[in-house]
């Protein structure tokens, strides 16, 4: 046992850069793609492609708690010696599985009319809408029915080699796209890639699964009472806040087409992909936070902890409190179709005052809460917020500050709108990923609230923020929104860990975020440059992203090492480097 956890622990750093590499990978391939994608399909049928996976998120939901309990209890029978249980725990999730795919099946039918018209689907899309809709739904119930073997890998520790599969697997999609659209199958060729990825990672996962665990079986025996309430039970914590993340990630673009159409929703997926993938980068490396986190025994000192009549007049104090907050703007906006009985300035003004008053009354609660003491998780919380914020400056950064450039010499100028938005956006990816070693922390040591409070505060600044940004100044405005309501939520889980694992203001800003200004003053240079240039065609402009690009890399790369590396991070570093000479 002892030794099956040291290889679980020596294995760590390789499987959070296998992560990183296969997101990198991931990022280049459909960056690549999206234009060749935009050459043979239209704005709209682009916009309809990328509908599918806004519902079929729904879909995903059903997996967040079944896929951590793959991971959690495999691992401990391995490390048990009771590999039997690992047969029985795969074949009752993929039984789990499959009744949670067809009733979705059957619910997606069904509501299919009602899809159509939400989402304003013109009459001569709507067969290619069916065909689209229910043809990715069967893909993706297939992928959720068995996905339990690639969970499984994860959970015997071999996480490198689940994300070679996913690799090899991505870059075969994208070279069928390629040979579909030019044979001319439309957007039924992405349908066609979709589903021959998502056969061939199964079939490989099954094989290294069933390499790495001989007896590994799938049975209509095995299927257990006792690992159901496993999938119910300890998977339903993690799949309330997956069902929270989902509808957090897609919420923008339900609001966006159902307000403004297709075209609108086309444009905002182009301009959110960079951002998006970018954001990958930063987020294949929380993973490790979580299991460091479990490892580590805090003591919560002082105060108590909230019986669940307590917990849930807080969570109902964060609710009116954002809602309260999130009236204050909207309020002085003239998008109501309606006149209000008294004027907006004294609406917003009374909203204020309301809301001081439940945030007063939220810490009076809170002050009677236990805090953490444990020197290694403090730590553990302040360097992974660091080294996100470094990572997420240093990419998001690059892209506000050619934001313009890029969008030209990927997809052309006719898609110049898409920029503006993209900055917009690439702030709010920077500030909402620096939560994301929080929230795995949190899941390490069993304080899952703090998650579902900050997501709650989310949730209700999008659900207000975003149509109405998106009445006021369109797509646009819809940008501005996400980056509003991600910064305000992002402050109020900031405000919370910090009373939770004891940090100052002061040494919290000097700790992590005093480092995000290190790439401003290379991005001031790249941009001033890209606009003393004039860019006629893509080619020139490609090649000044590249220029600028290279530049802005050795530039902060040369001042994060001057300015911000301390001594142990510079050694660290050097001990990665695959030239370093060292042996691991």
């Amino acid at each position: 046992m002892t030794n099956l956890k040291e290889n679980a622990h020596k294995k760590l750093a390789t499987n959070a850069l296998s992560g990183m590499v296969a997101n990198v990978i991931y990022m280049v391939s459909r960056f690549l793609l999206t234009p060749f994608t935009l050459h043979y399909l239209s704005l709209a049928e682009f916009g309809l492609w990328s509908l599918c996976f806004i519902i079929l998120s729904y879909a995903g939901m059903g997996g967040f708690g079944v896929n951590s309990t793959y991971i959690r209890y495999a691992a401990r029978y391995l490390a048990e010696g009771k590999e039997k249980e690992i047969s029985k725990l795969l074949s009752t999730g993929v039984t789990y599985m499959f009744a949670f795919s067809m009733l979705f099946m059957l619910i997606l039918y069904f509501a299919m009319p009602l899809i159509l018209d939400r989402f304003h689907v013109q009459p001569a899309q709507r067969d290619m809408a069916i065909t689209l809709f229910l043809g990715t739904a069967a893909v993706t119930s297939l992928e959720l029915t068995l996905g339990g073997f690639r969970f499984i890998i994860n959970g015997l520790h071999e996480f490198s080699k689940e994300k070679t599969v996913s690799i090899v697997g991505g870059l075969l999609e994208v070279g069928a796209i390629i040979l579909l659209l030019m044979l001319g199958a439309g957007i039924k060729g992405l349908l066609y890639a979709f589903a021959t990825r998502v056969i061939l990672e199964t079939i490989a996962c099954w094989t290294i699964a069933r390499n790495l665990l001989p007896s590994l079986q799938v049975s209509a025996r095995l299927i257990s009472r006792e690992h159901f309430r496993l999938f119910i039970g300890f998977g339903g914590k993690v799949q309330l806040l997956g069902i929270f993340n989902i509808f957090l990630t897609v919420i923008d673009r339900m609001f966006i087409t159902a307000i403004s159409g297709l075209t609108a929703g086309g444009m905002f997926e182009v301009a959110r992909k960079l951002p998006s993938t970018a954001g990958s980068i930063s987020s294949s490396v929380f993973g490790p936070f979580l299991s460091t986190a479990a490892h580590h025994e805090g003591t919560w000192d002082g105060g108590k902890a909230l019986s669940f009549p307590e917990r849930t007049v807080n969570y109902v104090l964060i609710a009116l409190t954002a809602a309260t907050v999130a009236v204050v703007p909207v309020a002085l906006l003239p998008i109501l179709p309606f006149s209000l009985p008294v004027a907006p300035q004294w609406i917003a003004a009374a909203a204020t005052l309301f809301a001081l008053i439940l945030l007063m009354t939220f810490h009076n609660n809170i002050k009677q809460e236990s805090r953490l003491y444990s020197i290694e998780l403090r730590t553990l919380y302040l360097n992974g917020i660091r080294f996100t914020n470094i990572i997420n400056s240093f990419l998001f950064t690059f892209l506000i500050a050619l934001a313009y450039p890029l969008i030209h010499a990927w997809v052309g100028k006719e898609y110049t709108h898409a920029a503006e938005i993209m900055i917009f956006l690439s702030a709010a990816y920077a500030i909402q990923l620096c939560t994301g070693p929080m929230t795995m922390i949190f899941r390490g040591i069993d304080r899952n609230g703090r998650e579902l409070e900050y997501m709650l505060v989310q949730l209700i600044l999008m659900v207000i923020w975003i149509p109405s940004g998106t009445k006021m100044w369109g797509i646009t405005g819809s940008a501005a929104a996400i980056t509003c309501s991600s910064a305000l939520s992002t402050m109020f889980f900031v405000w919370r860990s910090n009373l939770t694992f004891k940090v100052t203001l002061p040494e919290f800003f000097n700790r992590t975020i005093a480092p995000i200004i290190i790439p401003v003053l290379p991005a001031i240079a790249i941009a001033t440059t890209a606009g003393i240039f004039e860019q006629t065609d893509r080619l020139q402009t490609i090649m000044l992203v590249l220029v600028c690009g290279t530049g802005y890399v050795l530039a902060c790369a040369a001042l994060f090492w001057k300015f911000t590396f301390e001594e142990a991070e510079k050694q660290k570093a050097r001990e990665m480097l695959p030239f370093s000479g060292r042996k691991a």
